[in-house]
């Protein structure tokens, strides 16, 4: 599903944790360059979403991701980290120039009760395969 910019300036992901958000503005999926950005929540009160074991996948796993049109480009996972919210190296995760390359992200770590959020995320990086 198409993802935009929330009024606060935050990525707009789904409300539903089982739909993933792809950043409209940056490149799509099966771009030449930059990063596609995918994000959906790790768990909503509807329950656990699609991206939950995100920080379980491992390195080379394939990651397929099929458009709108139907066309499906192919991924391998190169990493999987777990970042402070605060120190997410957005000009990385929305590069739009760089590498071709495949993002996909969710909260993560402790959840802070006095904000309704993860301390973190968990940012896949993938890189294409034929």
């Amino acid at each position: 599903m198409p993802a935009g910019v929330a009024a606060d300036g935050t990525l707009q992901i789904p409300a539903s944790g089982q739909v993933a958000g792809w950043y409209r503005y940056g490149p799509a999926p099966a771009s030449r360059a930059g990063s596609a950005v995918l994000a959906s929540h790790v768990d909503t009160l509807q329950g656990i979403g699609q991206f939950a074991r995100l920080q379980d996948v491992r390195r080379g796993a394939r990651v397929d991701v099929r458009d709108a049109s139907g066309a499906t480009a192919h991924y391998a996972v190169r990493s999987v980290l777990l970042v402070a919210k605060s120190r997410l190296p957005l000009d990385q995760i929305f590069d739009e120039t760089g590498p071709r390359r495949l993002v996909l992200m969710t909260c993560g770590g402790t959840w802070d009760a006095s904000t309704g959020h993860y301390r973190d995320n968990v940012v896949l990086v993938a890189t294409p395969v034929s």
